[in-house]
Order: C-alpha cells, then sequence, then structure tokens
C-alpha cells in the first residue's frame, strides 16, 4: 500500500501533522496504543514481581488500560485520533478494568 504524501495535509498545524498517519491506515495510533499498552503491563507486572514474591498480571493490565484510555482521550479531544477509535479503544480498556475490579473482590 503507497501513502499519499505529506502534501495532502491542509493544516499544518502540530495537530494536523499528528492526524497525517491516519490519511494511510486509519488504526495506526489504535495500534501504537495497544503496544503501549502491552509494555506498560509489562513493567508493572515485572516491578510488582520484584516487590512481591509473585506479580498480579490483571492488575498490571488495569491500571495501563486506565492510562490507555485517558491518552487517547487527549488525543481525541485534540483530534489526533479518531472517535471511533477511541471508543474502541475504550471498550477494551474497560473490559480489563472490570477484570481488575472483579479480581479484587
Amino acid at each position: 500500500m503507497v501513502c499519499a504524501g505529506i502534501e495532502i495535509v491542509t493544516n499544518m498545524s502540530i495537530g494536523g501533522l499528528l492526524s497525517y498517519p491516519n490519511t494511510c491506515d486509519f488504526y495506526f495510533y489504535a495500534k501504537l496504543m495497544a503496544a503501549f499498552f502491552i509494555i506498560l503491563s509489562f513493567i508493572l507486572f515485572k516491578r510488582d514481581e520484584a516487590k512481591l514474591a509473585k506479580g498480579d498480571m490483571i492488575s498490571s493490565m488495569g491500571v495501563s488500560a486506565i492510562a490507555v484510555i485517558f491518552i487517547s482521550l487527549i488525543g481525541t479531544l485534540l483530534n489526533i485520533i479518531p472517535r471511533e477509535v477511541f471508543i474502541e479503544i475504550m471498550i477494551a480498556g474497560m473490559i480489563f478494568i472490570v477484570l481488575w475490579i472483579i479480581k479484587k473482590q
């Protein structure tokens, strides 16, 4: 797939330039948030494992989901991330948060 050049961007502000990857791949920022979620979850799990004898992956994923939802919300408010992608990220994140809450009880 060949992406159109940067000259198609009409809004040359920071927000306009950051939204450029969405013209080639609609789910660019969803993939980026998924990678951030996995890395943050793993880092938090390893930190838990170092402090305690046994780490808790569900709680690490719940905390990471909260962070990813807030970062995606900021991106959506700045018109960088499309609303449809934000809704999908929020639903996936809410699943991990609900699992974390259920596990705590």
